[in-house]
């Protein structure tokens, strides 16, 4: 069982009140766990299926995020993905009809789809068109550079979910 700390319930709490918004938390308060439990709490409502989505600036960073989200998720009925050029033992491509393909796939089956990406590989998931029904910002004031904002815009209005994470608002 995860113990959370105050702050961290507080913006769990929010986000069963709230689909969009800002998550500003310091540097080591615990956002990626919010995350995660987010997450598994979802799946554990949704018997369905959903898709996740889990930006992050770098590569090595949406690595470590996949890594510390398998530590807690659930992963019997959840397929793991990632969008971007690195070298990962998960299932990874970014070409849009493979994208499309993987997650389609799994929500056809009624199963869960975690998809870990970088700011320069999102748009490979917009042209993908999968239905998202969550999607993490980490680090989000790279969200808003010239050539991130027309993914990071599409998936803020067509996301069922959508929360922008930064230590630095």
């Amino acid at each position: 069982m995860i113990n959370l700390r105050p702050h961290q319930d507080r913006i769990l709490d929010r986000m069963l009140s709230y689909n969009k918004g800002q998550i500003i938390v310091p540097t080591g308060g615990g956002k990626t766990l919010t995350m995660i439990v987010d997450t598994q709490r979802r799946h554990d409502v949704i018997n369905n299926g959903t898709t996740t989505v889990v930006v992050a600036p770098r590569i090595l960073l949406a690595e470590q995020l996949c890594s510390e989200f398998l530590e807690v998720v659930d992963t019997a009925n959840t397929h793991i993905m990632h969008v971007h050029s690195g070298e990962t033992h998960h299932f990874s491509s970014t070409k849009a009809d493979k994208i499309h393909m993987f997650a389609t796939t799994a929500r056809t089956a009624g199963e869960n789809v975690i998809i870990f990406t970088s700011y320069n590989s999102l748009q490979r998931i917009v042209d993908a068109d999968i239905e998202v029904n969550t999607i993490y910002f980490d680090e989000a004031h790279n969200s808003v550079k010239k050539n991130f904002f027309p993914a990071t815009e599409f998936f803020a209005e067509n996301a069922d979910r959508c929360y922008f994470y930064t230590a630095t608002p």
